[in-house]
């Protein structure tokens, strides 16, 4: 399928993106789904090379449009208990079929290091029941996917992937045009902060932003028609801002340095670069002009509550007195408990480890991060070092909203170092 060069374009990643889109937007998810999953099991089925399931599988990530007040434990449709498991048939059968070398990659033995950690962290449990057994199993799903993306991946793919984030980008951000659209009182949301596009809310919609608008920098920099590329990336600026995530926001000022000298090293015509910033900052301005009430709202909300951490503190030292208690194993998963019933996070991603699988967590976290750093600078290029400012960004915003274990974030993360992986593979075999 990948030998036909329509599958590796742009046109054919809009086009699903746009299917896509349609079926989030007339909350059509119940058959988007299994269609989806459907054709992801037949690729599995003739398709050696696992990159052709990526599209499919990364906008089924983005298709669900019902809302978190929607859901509940009794309500949650069939097909999305049945599509996990025709998809792990499907991979299974891929690796019967195809044999690829399963156990391999730098986070081999950090990411069993991490599972070894939550296995331990049961002795030191209150409460283990059904839910916690599949939370178990979700994290050995993690393990699975980044194994399997690791050993069935061929060839460099990283093009390929970041054509797929940026289009996944600008997906994202009409989503969150099309949200506002609707709402009766655009001025009132933004002031409430209300934005739910039912797969995410306001801070998961700006991880995923924080992921993929570093891909339209790419485009910027890579290819012809700058003003087109520049255009879309304010797209997803502006779209990151209506999410009303400060983190998220205060996030991506953090790495615009970083894109900024990305953009400017090694292109030979630097006035020219320079000409489509300030062009970028002309749209964004002409934007923020014409909806000026919207903006003044944005900002006056950001500003309300530029020194409010909504509790954090307080939940980042009560995580650091409850590893005291345990520091070797951590508490198990079910590390924060809220009302007898509700499990939820530390809002970070090392006191949440810390909490939840203690020294052992902590040690495969870091043994990780150290891992994908030599993977990212091993044979960096363009393409390596844009993926990396994405995964920086999306790892800084895990320091004030738990990222690492979210699902989304998971797969879309382990993918891009088995990518990164695989290519450095082929350069070494072309050397």
């Amino acid at each position: 399928m990948m030998e036909h060069k329509f599958f590796k374009s742009i046109a054919y990643l809009i086009i699903l993106s746009i299917i896509t889109t349609v079926i989030w937007y007339f909350r059509l998810e119940h058959i988007g789904m299994p269609i989806y999953g459907g054709i992801i099991f037949a690729l599995l089925l003739i398709e050696k090379n696992s990159i052709t399931i990526l599209p499919f599988l990364l906008n089924m990530l983005f298709m669900i449009s019902k809302t978190k007040a929607e859901w509940s434990m009794d309500s949650i449709p069939g097909y999305l208990y049945v599509i996990p498991v025709l998809l792990l048939i499907g991979f299974i059968i891929n690796i019967i079929r195809f044999k690829p070398k399963f156990f391999q990659g730098m986070l081999l033995l950090p990411l069993m290091l991490m599972f070894a950690g939550m296995l331990l962290s049961m002795l030191n449990m209150e409460i283990i029941d059904i839910n916690y057994l599949f939370y178990i199993m979700v994290g050995l799903f993690y393990l699975f996917i980044y194994f399997f993306f690791r050993s069935s991946m061929t060839g460099d793919n990283l093009q390929f992937l970041i054509r797929l984030f940026a289009i996944l980008g600008v997906m994202i951000s009409v989503q969150v045009l099309l949200y506002y659209l609707h709402v009766d009182d655009v001025v009132y949301a933004l002031e409430h902060k209300r934005i739910d596009l039912g797969w995410g809310l306001s801070n998961f919609i700006a991880t995923y932003l924080l992921m993929f608008i570093p891909a339209m920098f790419y485009f910027v920099k890579k290819y012809k028609f700058h003003v087109f590329w520049v255009i879309l990336a304010v797209l997803e600026m502006v779209a990151l801002l209506f999410t009303l995530s400060r983190g998220g926001i205060l996030t991506f000022v953090g790495i615009l340095g970083f894109l900024i000298i990305y953009l400017f090293h090694g292109y030979e015509n630097k006035r020219k670069m320079t000409l489509n910033v300030i062009s970028g900052l002309i749209v964004l301005a002409v934007v923020v002009i014409v909806k000026q009430n919207y903006f003044v709202t944005i900002y006056e909300r950001l500003l309300d509550r530029a020194f409010d951490d909504t509790g954090r503190y307080e939940i980042w030292l009560e995580g650091i007195e409850k590893f005291k208690q345990n520091p070797i194993l951590g508490v198990g998963l079910y590390a924060r408990i809220i009302n007898d019933n509700y499990f939820s996070h530390y809002h970070n991603t090392i006191i949440h480890t810390a909490v939840s699988m203690g020294v052992v967590g902590l040690v495969a976290l870091f043994w990780q991060f150290i891992n994908i750093a030599r993977v990212f600078i091993k044979k960096i290029n363009v393409e390596t070092s844009i993926l990396f400012i994405a995964i920086l960004g999306a790892n800084i915003h895990g320091l004030i909203d738990v990222v690492y274990f979210m699902p989304q974030f998971m797969i879309l993360f382990f993918i891009v170092i088995a990518a990164v992986e695989n290519r450095n593979k082929v350069v070494l075999e072309v050397k």
